[in-house]
């Protein structure tokens, strides 16, 4: 089943992510990062955000990793490890829950563009790129976000772009600012 499917069920990756907190996060993170590989098509580079097997769930399809990706010190991992053993996977994965009624509430909004300014970054590993029809809907951003003031595909990056890419992106949100105070 498509990962979105998986998570929408209640009680099936809560109890799997729950088993082994850290090794959930470690394979979440790294499978995520542009550590994981390329991203080429059929190169086998992990991706979370893809078909799981319903009998045995998303994380025995990632690899298993012993080092966290160098942007991630040891400290920052352990303090998303007790983050998670506190809180659980459930509110994260509400989001997906929730997704048709997100759907029908923005009804009201729909084939209304953003005129704000605007920038858009992703990585050029992202697993979120191979998603269907994902190259279509950043294709088609100029026209529904006509005042885009950047599009910046990362080379290299992954999913976690904002840790993996600080400085790179912070460097670019501060361009972007200044630009709209010209």
């Amino acid at each position: 089943m498509f990962y979105t499917l998986y998570f929408q069920q209640p009680g099936g990756a809560e109890v799997e992510f729950s088993r082994d907190v850290r090794l959930t996060l470690r394979k979440l993170i790294f499978a995520g990062s542009g550590d994981a590989g390329p991203r080429k098509p059929d190169d086998g580079t992990p991706n979370p955000f893809g078909m799981v097997v319903r009998t045995t769930g998303l994380l025995p399809s990632l690899p298993n990793v012993t080092k966290l990706p160098e942007w991630m010190s040891s400290q920052e991992f352990e303090h998303i490890v007790t983050a998670f053993k506190a809180s659980g996977f459930t509110g994260g994965l509400n989001y997906y829950r929730n997704l048709d009624r997100n759907w029908e509430l923005q009804q009201a909004n729909a084939g209304q563009l953003v005129t704000v300014p605007a920038l858009f970054m992703i990585g050029e590993r992202d697993p979120g790129l191979d998603i269907p029809s994902m190259n279509q809907i950043i294709a088609s951003m100029p026209s529904l976000v006509p005042n885009l003031q950047g599009a910046h595909v990362l080379s290299g990056a992954g999913h976690w772009l904002q840790q993996g890419r600080s400085d790179e992106v912070t460097k670019l949100i501060f361009d972007f600012m200044a630009q709209l105070c010209e």
